[in-house]
């Protein structure tokens, strides 16, 4: 996701951690699996290793260690809850699933009000059919004892063009889990992490038609879409309504059913650095950059850096921001000058009348939904702040109506493990 900063291909094999343990504060930038540019892969949010034992609920009620077993009638799918990790904070009636979620109290919480909760995992890229079948069988197994409702696909290394055999490579490890998960619980869900378009965005020429008729979603990262800037090396919008609908036009035309789709949107902005000496810190709009190549393009937002929603606001309300907060009104998106250490910056981001536009064209569009990177990107402490981007959401969350009941089918050739 976003500078999701990538194990390189060559080390791609199954990573399983440890659980995730309690933070606080905001967390102010995505992990990134992109190696190249923020390292590797946290395992704070990957899938636990199993342990070969199934311990008892922990929950106070044993059917909320149990998969959410409905579907509703369009997603809100957002990743993060490590400020949140205890379950508060959340508008619960809001969400649909938490991706990258961890805790026995978040995920008891969240069960409790039908969400779902699913961990991250990382593949083996390889054409080894017992590898493949080992990365499987674990992750059924921890899917199982850490009472998760599935798991999220999130590889974001660049290839050689559509015919890499590393596109063949993700599909059959993604089919193969996928087939597994299904035939054990159809009510797991199971979702690819996907460029904000089809068309080898960095590098990435994945066959997504394939990862969409294979899985249940692929969450379209309609953010950091400045990773490749190809015209004035200025700071700007991170995912301006226009392009995420471009993306969503391409998936489209290359035959992914529109409901397929979850439009991803952040919850966070960039920070850049102005580096022209006659930028008025008061008044300025055009705010030139230093060119920081990324994958093989000179000018990039790896110029920046990312900040919470939560942050970026608290600049605003403490009298920080040297300019008023201005508003592009094409991209219809605000942003605001501030200075620090005698540097001048200019900060760009989403708000809730920016995100409330994409929500509603999302679910207008049949969209399968639409939902944020990260959820815990807001102060819980801040209810007036907070509770802006969760009405906007809202119409969204409206639509949070059950569209179809699984029943429980596990294979008889799948163990499966109980818990009481």
């Amino acid at each position: 996701m976003n500078r999701h900063a990538y194990l390189t291909v060559g080390i791609m094999f199954l990573v399983l951690a440890a659980p995730l343990s309690s933070a606080t504060g905001i967390p102010a930038k995505k992990v990134s699996w992109r190696a190249d540019k923020k390292g590797l892969l946290s395992k704070d949010f990957m899938l636990p290793a199993p342990s070969g034992t199934q311990e008892d609920c922990p929950c106070s009620d044993a059917s909320l260690c149990k998969p959410i077993d409905v579907a509703y009638e369009v997603e809100t799918f957002g990743f993060g809850a490590t400020n949140f990790k205890d379950g508060e904070g959340f508008n619960w009636d809001a969400i649909t699933t938490v991706a990258w979620g961890s805790g026995i109290d978040l995920i008891c919480d969240a069960h409790f009000h039908g969400v779902r909760v699913i961990a991250s995992v990382s593949p083996p890229l390889t054409s080894d059919q017992d590898l493949i079948s080992q990365f499987v069988s674990d992750t059924l197994a921890s899917v199982q004892e850490n009472f998760y409702d599935g798991v999220t696909f999130d590889w974001e290394s660049p290839v050689d063009g559509y015919d890499d055999p590393m596109n063949s490579y993700y599909l059959d490890v993604v089919t193969q889990t996928t087939k597994a998960l299904k035939e054990l619980n159809p009510s797991y869900q199971v979702s690819v992490c996907a460029a904000w378009s089809p068309n080898g965005i960095d590098g990435r020429y994945y066959d997504y038609k394939g990862l969409a008729d294979a899985t249940d979603y692929l969450y379209v990262m309609c953010y950091d879409t400045r990773s490749q800037i190809f015209d004035q090396c200025i700071a700007s919008a991170n995912a301006p309504i226009s392009i995420c609908q471009k993306g969503i036009s391409d998936y489209l035309q290359i035959k992914v059913p529109a409901e397929k789709l979850i439009l991803g949107v952040p919850w966070y902005g960039y920070k850049y650095e102005c580096i022209d000496p006659e930028f008025n810190p008061e008044v300025g709009k055009t705010c030139e950059i230093s060119q920081v190549p990324f994958r093989g393009v000179n000018c990039s937002d790896a110029a920046g850096s990312e900040v919470a929603y939560a942050n970026i606001r608290s600049i605003v309300n403490e009298g920080r921001n040297s300019s008023e907060v201005m508003r592009d009104t094409y991209m219809n998106v605000p942003f605001f000058n501030y200075q620090d250490d005698g540097k001048n910056y200019q900060i760009w981001y989403d708000d809730p009348e920016s995100l409330s536009a994409i929500y509603k064209w999302a679910v207008e569009s049949g969209l399968g939904g639409t939902g944020p990177y990260r959820w815990d990107q807001l102060d819980a402490s801040n209810e007036a702040e907070s509770s802006e981007m969760w009405d906007a959401i809202a119409v969204v969350g409206s639509k949070k109506t059950v569209v179809e009941s699984f029943k429980e089918s596990p294979s008889k050739n799948i163990e499966v493990l109980d818990f009481h």
